[in-house]
């Protein structure tokens, strides 16, 4: 067993809300503290609004909420766990494994051939050793791809 992802993904993912929170109370504090909110609340409500509104895009284009906290290779399966809910997922039942990257952050994703709870696709971040090198990420996830091949019958992937 080998832990394959970010162990400390629970603790980046909360960090990313706390900061979001943290920045929209640091935009309101001023408006809050000489009074300004309680006169003419539009300025400052067009303010938290608009950081609301960039924010909100920003999570939702990063699908920040869909990474997996845990990822863990036991030989035949991926034990994964978000959140409180925490699935087996064998080999036969991945379809492929991805690499993407974004604002700087490689994350592989896991197609599966069958939704579990967790959905058709599980998302993850590569271990902390394995960020400055895209590379050793491709290759994590062609070695998943391959041992999902291996597991459904379909043999070895050839490389291109």
């Amino acid at each position: 067993m080998q832990v394959i992802s970010f162990k400390s993904t629970a603790l980046f993912k909360r960090g990313i809300w706390l900061t979001a929170a943290a920045l929209m109370a640091c935009t309101a504090a001023p408006f809050l503290l000489d009074g300004s909110l309680w006169r003419n609340p539009l300025p400052s409500l067009f303010g938290v609004g608009a950081l609301c509104i960039v924010f909100g895009y920003f999570l939702q284009k990063t699908q920040i909420h869909r990474l997996a906290d845990e990822v863990i290779d036991c030989d035949a399966d991926l034990k994964v766990r978000r959140g409180r809910m925490e699935e087996m997922v064998a080999f036969s039942n991945i379809s492929a494994a991805e690499v993407s990257t974004g604002f700087g952050i490689h994350r592989i994703t896991v197609r599966l051939r069958e939704p579990t709870r967790l959905g058709n696709k599980i998302e993850f971040l590569p271990q902390a050793s394995l960020w400055s090198s895209l590379a050793k990420v491709q290759r994590l996830a062609v070695g998943l791809t391959d041992r999902a091949s291996q597991a459904k019958g379909g043999g070895v992937r050839q490389a291109l």
